[in-house]
């Protein structure tokens, strides 16, 4: 699987993304279909149910495919910018929204909006936020039944000065715990090459494969990351 920028499962299908193309396999391996409706198309999210799988482009678009049909049903623009959109996107619990982080023109600000997977019309826009908020990267914990989000708020110069964790309530961010920026960095890598499936073409260009270190100063390689197991969720304990 040398070829896949990323490659993931959900116990019934796999799929790997080249950047142009993406390859559906059944359980077994076998060739089921591939697909080239996008370019530089990494980011492949498999819903809850196992209906549909989502391919979001790095250039502004997304493809959305019916896994029973084994074909394209939507493609649409999500932004007008049509660069570094390397944010994720999320289902909920039921298959019924998907949470995306979007660039959107105005100075670079970021904004996370959920669509309708029946037609994938946007039901909301959670965060418009101001823009010396940008997010960066959004988990459903089905333990504590909430979206999670890793980011970070920039000076009066828009400049990245204070990183955080936070959880959506309704339409807010609430309860920001801030983190320092290393440790942000690492879960922010961390956290892209855990939706690209860990694969070895993902962590060569990653954050992990320059060489920087884990937040206890410890280098983690490709093996190691795949066993960890780092939430967003854990900046909340429980008491």
């Amino acid at each position: 699987m040398s070829k896949f920028w990323s490659y993931i499962s959900n116990g019934q299908y796999s799929v790997g993304c080249t950047g142009q193309t993406v390859w559906l396999y059944d359980n077994n391996g076998a060739v089921l279909s591939k697909f080239n409706d996008l370019p530089y198309a990494y980011l492949p999210v498999f819903s809850p149910d196992g209906k549909l799988l989502v391919v979001k482009s790095s250039e502004g678009r997304m493809a959305v495919y019916s896994l029973g049909d084994r074909k394209l049903i939507k493609k649409f623009r999500y932004s007008k910018v049509d660069a570094a959109q390397d944010n994720n996107c999320c289902f909920s619990p039921d298959s019924k929204r998907l949470y995306n982080i979007e660039q959107y023109p105005e100075v670079g600000m970021t904004r996370l909006s959920v669509y309708n997977t029946e037609d994938f019309t946007v039901k909301t826009r959670i965060s418009d936020i101001d823009q010396k908020i940008i997010l960066n990267y959004i988990e459903y914990d089905q333990l504590t039944d909430r979206y999670y989000l890793l980011g970070y708020e920039r000076n009066n110069q828009l400049i990245a000065d204070q990183f955080f964790v936070t959880f959506l309530n309704g339409g807010n961010l609430a309860d920001k715990r801030y983190i320092p920026e290393k440790e942000w960095w690492f879960l922010l890598g961390f956290k892209a090459l855990q939706g690209m499936g860990f694969t070895e073409k993902a962590y060569h260009w990653s954050y992990f494969g320059s060489k920087r270190l884990a937040p206890g100063g410890k280098m983690m390689t490709l093996e190691a990351l795949k066993e960890a197991a780092f939430r967003l969720a854990d900046y909340y304990p429980t008491e």
